[in-house]
């Protein structure tokens, strides 16, 4: 009766829609606070979710963020252009991958 055949589901925090962990883009905070995508999904600590679709991506603020990871966070902290960018860069590259 174990979890097996589950999938870790997590939540964009822009729609608020569940899909499944590997889905999704991890943002995760460097240690000067700013906001960078977390290809791998490894790094320390807090991180939110975000929907790959540009729908979300182009949506995500600061609000979001601040929720997302408990604690106010400076207007430089997040740089919606570039990340959009490595966003694209990133599911190119993991989609090369496997």
């Amino acid at each position: 009766m174990g979890n097996k055949g589950r999938k870790p589901q997590r939540t964009c925090i822009v729609c608020h829609g569940k899909r499944a962990k590997a889905e999704l883009l991890r943002l995760a905070l460097d240690d000067k606070d700013i906001v960078y995508l977390d290809y791998r999904q490894h790094h320390r600590g807090r991180g939110g979710y975000v929907c790959p679709r540009p729908e979300c991506l182009t949506r995500v603020k600061l609000a979001h963020l601040n929720r997302a990871f408990r604690r106010t966070l400076s207007a430089d902290a997040w740089n919606p252009g570039i990340t959009m960018a490595e966003a694209l860069k990133g599911c190119e590259a993991r989609l090369h991958e496997g």
